[in-house]
């Protein structure tokens, strides 16, 4: 059994643009250097990065006050 993981491309490649999601083989990963990184599937990891985004008072709609004012 052949385990795969997946990457998102960063180059053109052929009829596949930038942004798409492809399959590679696990140790065919080193030949996509340069065209493609890996993505990272951890649902935690995922969950984690939504909540540290909620928990920061500077990106929510807090006023913020102006320098010297």
């Amino acid at each position: 059994m052949s385990d795969t993981v997946k990457m998102k491309l960063t180059f053109p490649r052929g009829k596949q643009m930038p942004g798409e999601i492809v399959e590679v083989a696990a140790d065919e990963v080193h030949r996509w250097k340069g065209y493609a990184e890996p993505v990272k599937t951890d649902p935690k990891a995922d969950e984690a990065a939504k909540t540290a985004g909620d928990k920061n008072p500077t990106t929510g709609s807090v006023p913020q006050k102006a320098a010297g004012k």
